[in-house]
C-alpha cells in the first residue's frame, strides 16, 4: 500500500510575497537559471510557515517547482550539513504530492513523493536532531498517512518529543500547532481525554491561538 501524506492544514495564513515571475518563452537560459536561484533563496530566507506555503503555491502555478526542486537537490548535495535544504526540498515534495493530488493524479506518483519527502526529512534531522520545523512537517505529514500503516504512536511519540524540546526554548507563535495536532492524533486514537488535556495546556501557553480556541469550545474538538 502505497503512503500517503496530507500536508499540514496548520499552516499560517499564507501572505503574498514577491516571488520569480513564471519563466517567458525566449527567456535566456542564464535568466532562467537566476530566477530559480531568486526563488530557492526566498524560500529559504521565508520567515513563517505561511510565507513559505505561498513562495510554494506561487512555484506551482508557474511551473518552476521542479526547477526549484532540482536546485534544492543540487545545494543539499554541496551543502551536507544544512539541515534547511533537506527540510525545504522535502516540504516542496510535499507541496508537489497534493498539487497531484488535486489535478487527480495517480497514488503511485503520491506514494514515492511521500516517502521521498520523509527520508529528506529524516536526512535533515540526522544533521540537526533538534530541527523544529523538520520535526514538526515530518510529524504532520506522517498523520496523513493511511490508517493500516499504524503510523499514530510514532507520530504522537515524535510530537510529544517536539513539545518537551519547544519547552527549552523562546516561545513561537507556530509551537501552539504542535499542541492542535497531537491533540487530533490523541483524538483520532479514541483518547479523547488526553486530546482536550492536550489542547487545554496548548491554549493555556497560547491563548489567543484561534485553532486551539476552537478545539477546546466544541465536545469533539473539531
Amino acid at each position: 500500500t502505497e503512503a500517503l501524506p496530507a500536508v499540514s492544514e496548520n499552516m499560517a495564513k499564507p501572505v503574498q510575497v514577491p516571488v520569480a515571475a513564471p519563466i517567458a518563452t525566449g527567456t535566456k537560459p542564464d535568466d532562467s537559471v537566476n530566477l530559480i536561484h531568486k526563488a530557492v533563496d526566498a524560500l529559504l530566507s521565508a520567515k513563517s510557515a505561511g510565507e513559505k506555503h505561498d513562495l510554494f503555491q506561487q512555484l506551482i502555478k508557474s511551473g518552476q517547482l521542479d526547477a526549484a526542486m532540482a536546485e534544492l537537490k543540487q545545494r543539499a548535495a554541496d551543502n551536507p550539513n544544512n539541515a534547511q535544504l533537506p527540510t525545504t526540498l522535502g516540504e516542496a515534495q510535499l507541496n508537489k504530492l497534493r498539487a497531484i493530488k488535486e489535478a487527480g493524479g495517480g497514488p503511485n506518483d503520491m506514494g514515492i513523493l511521500a516517502m521521498q519527502a520523509d527520508q529528506n526529512f529524516t536526512e535533515a534531522l540526522k544533521i540537526d536532531p533538534s530541527n523544529w520545523e523538520a520535526q514538526f512537517v515530518r510529524a504532520s505529514a506522517l498523520s496523513g498517512w493511511p490508517v493500516e500503516l499504524n503510523k499514530g504512536p510514532e507520530v504522537i511519540q515524535q510530537l510529544s518529543s517536539l513539545i518537551d524540546q519547544q519547552e527549552t526554548m523562546t516561545p513561537q507563535p507556530q509551537f501552539a500547532q504542535t499542541y492542535v495536532l497531537l491533540g487530533d492524533q490523541y483524538q483520532k486514537a479514541g483518547q479523547l481525554d488526553y486530546a482536550q488535556a492536550t489542547w487545554q495546556l496548548g491554549l493555556t501557553k497560547f491563548p489567543s491561538d484561534s485553532t486551539l480556541q476552537k478545539r477546546i469550545s466544541t465536545p469533539s474538538g473539531q
